[in-house]
């Protein structure tokens, strides 16, 4: 499978492909393993992390509260608007941002903080 950020930059990254990534992940396993996540909630957030990707294509005009503010860097704010299968994660979408996200959706980014 190319890297995540390959499908980025060539627009064909896919929901499932965000879902697969996130499977690869211990703290996923471990959360599945446990029961602290379920199938259900492993889906809702491969959908939020592709809402970004979208985001950042102009496929989606705006993102939500906590979508928002991950992508400005807001960790209160995060914390804040994250819904229960979320707040468990927040650590993995610093890694996705970082290591599968154009450094320039920081720049895009800025944009949707009030000056």
């Amino acid at each position: 499978m190319p890297e995540l950020l390959d499908k980025w930059l060539d627009k064909t990254l896919r929901r499932d492909d965000i879902k697969e990534w996130l499977r690869e992940q211990g703290q996923i396993r471990f959360l599945l393993e446990k029961g602290a996540l379920t199938e259900d909630d492993l889906d809702h957030i491969a959908e939020c992390m592709h809402q970004i990707y979208r985001w950042y294509h102009g496929e989606v005009p705006f993102l939500g509260h906590f979508l928002t503010a991950v992508v400005t860097n807001n960790f209160m704010d995060a914390c804040g608007y994250a819904d229960k299968a979320n707040s468990l994660v927040l650590p993995l979408y610093a890694t996705f941002l970082y290591n599968h996200a154009p450094a320039n959706y920081r720049e895009k980014a800025k944009k949707l903080v009030p000056t």
